[in-house]
């Protein structure tokens, strides 16, 4: 969720039209967004936006455009016209392991005010915080074009560099700016993770910016006597500084701007070819009127379906059958699948005027007998002390492998994760307790915890799930005995006979880890955790652990799942 603050009166300027406090709060849930406050002696709006994945609405202008679609004093997607320059900029090709990507656009015949300079200011840094990650995925650069020179160098450049950041009359270098300079201090980590500096030079050598934690005094002030902007959007990803890019482009074009191209000459070690941004291309996605009719309990006709998507800023057309061909505003990149053009039209047609429906099928709830297995583990593990933990399925692959000792292992990856945090889903739980464990070094010992959840191992080339339980004992009573006691007390109270035979495990003590055996195939472990996984980890008192496959144990009803 986003807040932002704006004018009520600028906010029904922008909409032509005089409306009451009700009646914009009645508009703007079709922006997804509810008046939070309004504080009438400054003419001030608190508006929440109820959606992390449409930017584009973190503004009074993307409101707007939503609910000028609705009211249909506009409709279909939003055109202009980007004109073309001849300012280049150069990306150098040291920025391939860093900050790669930069997508930029000249800004003419622009009307800067007080206000509109801060609602430009509060949309880039609303962007920056969420969907640019706090700056590490994507950051916004604005600068005054009457004192840039084309081409712009996007490169790497010597930590000796000064200029004078925002802000400050002296000029700094580098590593000073990141130590001293607020900015620097609040974004600087982002630039050290990278072990090179990131600059934006103008072709007489004037700096634009240390992206992305900085702009400089002179350049990169915007006023009201600014008539003409350069806009960068550099980061780590190629789509997302495009998105971001046209979505500013449009916010310019919704106060009378004009748009110009920048080209972008990127190595082929960052991209294949140069790229002339912004790129306003539409994509297009086709769907089924009647699964979407047949989905939200309507009727539509084609002409019907193509007027209430226009009405969402899209374009649409028909082609065989009941499909309509959809095109998607270049300022949106949350459209993947067709219930995602269902839940437009619905919001279109207004929730609260469809029908409801009765349900065909009666059908009584109930827990699955895999979780009534699982809860019956549970209820032995309280029983033994511990204190459940619940996890992420999604956790990073480092947490499996370097920090228990592992090498890398044949996990299932995320094609596209948004980050190395969460790109691998975990095959066992208790490295997961590790890493739990190293978070609470703060509280006090002994902890007890223990968690039974899902793992997905690759099993024959095909990906199996199932229910694992793990539980660690950190403590200076943990040993080895305090732990089989736990696993005996699990597996007696089920019912299940079983052995330990002794192995050698990287992540445990020699001597003091065994297999766990039952019905002579081995379904988990048990040992003391090694001292050098605790000093990766930050522990520093002994940790014991066993974990167990749920699918093993007879008297449980848990299975292997596989997916092809």
């Amino acid at each position: 969720m986003v807040s932002i603050k704006t004018s009520y009166t600028k906010m029904q300027e922008l909409l032509g039209m005089d409306v009451s406090i009700d009646e914009l709060g009645n508009l703007l849930a079709y922006a997804k967004s509810e008046i939070d406050d309004y504080v009438e002696a400054e003419d001030m709006l608190v508006i929440d936006i109820k959606t992390s994945n449409r930017p584009d609405l973190w503004s009074a202008e993307g409101m707007v455009r939503e609910i000028k679609g609705i009211l249909e004093k506009e409709a279909g997607i939003p055109t202009y016209e980007v004109k073309k320059s001849d300012y280049k900029v150069i990306v150098d090709p040291k920025l391939v392991s860093s900050r790669p990507y930069i997508a930029c656009a000249i800004v003419k015949n622009l009307k800067l005010t007080d206000y509109s300079i801060k609602q430009f200011m509060q949309h880039s840094e609303k962007i920056d915080n969420s969907y640019g990650r706090k700056r590490n995925r994507s950051s916004i650069g604005m600068y005054n074009l009457s004192m840039i020179q084309s081409p712009v160098e996007y490169k790497v450049i010597d930590k000796k560099h000064k200029f004078i950041p925002l802000g400050y009359e002296e000029e700094m270098d580098l590593p000073t700016i990141l130590d001293k300079h607020e900015k620097g201090l609040e974004f600087g980590d982002i630039v050290k993770g990278y072990g090179l500096y990131p600059i934006l030079l103008s072709a007489n050598g004037t700096t634009l910016s240390l992206p992305p934690v900085i702009n400089s005094n002179d350049v990169g002030r915007v006023t009201e006597e600014t008539k003409e902007l350069l806009i960068e959007v550099t980061g780590t990803n190629y789509e997302t500084v495009n998105v971001v890019l046209n979505i500013l482009c449009q916010t310019m074009i919704d106060y009378g701007a004009f748009i110009y191209s920048v080209e972008i000459v990127y190595p082929p070690e960052i991209h294949e070819k140069n790229v002339m941004t912004p790129i306003i291309e539409h994509e297009m996605i086709s769907v089924d009127l009647n699964q979407i009719n047949k989905y939200l309990g309507v009727n539509l006709t084609p002409k019907q379906g193509i007027r209430e998507l226009r009405k969402r800023r899209f374009e649409c057309e028909t082609t065989e059958k009941s499909n309509l061909l959809v095109s998607i505003p270049p300022y949106r990149k949350d459209i993947l699948h067709w219930v995602d053009i269902a839940e437009e039209i619905a919001i279109a047609l207004d929730y609260n005027k469809i029908d409801a429906t009765k349900w065909k099928v009666i059908t009584e709830g109930g827990l699955l007998p895999e979780t009534e297995s699982e809860n019956i583990v549970r209820n032995i593990l309280v029983g033994s002390g511990g204190i459940e933990v619940l996890t992420n399925t999604l956790t990073g692959p480092e947490i499996l492998t370097k920090n228990v000792n592992l090498a890398k292992l044949d996990l299932v990856e995320l094609q596209n994760p948004v980050s190395l945090t969460y790109s691998v889903l975990r095959n066992q739980l208790f490295p997961i307790l590790i890493s739990v464990l190293s978070r609470n070094t703060h509280e006090t010992y002994p902890q007890l915890i223990f968690e039974v959840g899902e793992v997905v191992k690759i099993l024959d080339k095909k990906v199996a799930t199932q229910s694992n339980a793990a539980f660690a004992f950190a403590g200076a009573e943990a040993s080895f005995e305090e732990c089989h006691k736990r696993l005996h007390m699990l597996l007696d109270l089920l019912n299940a006979e079983y052995k330990i035979e002794s192995i050698s495990h990287p992540s445990f003590t020699e001597g003091r880890s065994g297999k766990i055996v039952i019905d002579g195939k081995e379904c988990g472990i048990i040992g003391e955790i090694h001292p050098s996984v605790l000093e990766i980890n930050q522990i520093w008192v002994p940790i014991v652990v066993f974990e167990i496959e749920l699918p093993f144990i007879p008297a449980l009803s848990c299975e292997m799942k596989f997916t092809y």
